[in-house]
């Protein structure tokens, strides 16, 4: 495996642990279906790494432009969650707000991988494909950060850009 994707897979991984240790230990339902949601996308974009990766192994040259990456669209994952499940569902347990801070961390991290790699990239197939990862990394950092802000209600939520505030979460 190139260096490169070497790293994207071990950043991508370590995300996988934390987001599936830490799920099963919150108690707060939220929480936890917003962790094994981005566990579910981790385990897409190791499959992905490893399958472009065999590519550079046997041909030495990237696949064709089309990454075929696609994540999930984790706001309507978790909206859908939202909707059916009672708010004090929602509400018990919210001391594990940190764990959504460390996973915030988690793809504040692998956004700049993917930023510094995809600058590197010396193919156009390369640079699309740390492009789709960093937009993907933050949509989820952005989940967090709603999440996080729902839970904690604090008043930043408010302050922060319309473009990335999920307003459902207040009505």
């Amino acid at each position: 495996m190139h260096a490169a994707m070497r790293k994207a897979y071990e950043l991508e991984r370590e995300g996988l642990e934390f987001y599936i240790g830490s799920a099963i230990k919150s108690r707060n339902a939220l929480i936890k279906k917003a962790l094994f949601s981005l566990a579910q996308d981790e385990i897409r974009h190791m499959m992905k790494i490893d399958e472009i990766s065999l590519s550079l192994d046997t041909s030495g040259k990237w696949p064709g432009e089309e990454t075929g990456l696609k994540g999930s669209d984790i706001e309507i994952a978790i909206k859908e969650f939202f909707v059916k499940t009672g708010r004090e569902v929602l509400n018990e347990s919210k001391d594990n707000a940190d764990l959504i801070k460390t996973a915030m961390e988690f793809e504040r991290k692998s956004f700049e991988l993917y930023d510094d790699l995809g600058t590197k990239a010396q193919s156009n197939s390369e640079k699309i494909f740390y492009e789709e990862l960093k937009k993907q990394e933050e949509m989820h950092f952005d989940a967090l950060e709603n999440i996080y802000y729902y839970l904690t209600k604090t008043g930043d939520w408010l302050s922060r850009d319309e473009s990335n505030v999920w307003n459902w979460m207040n009505s």
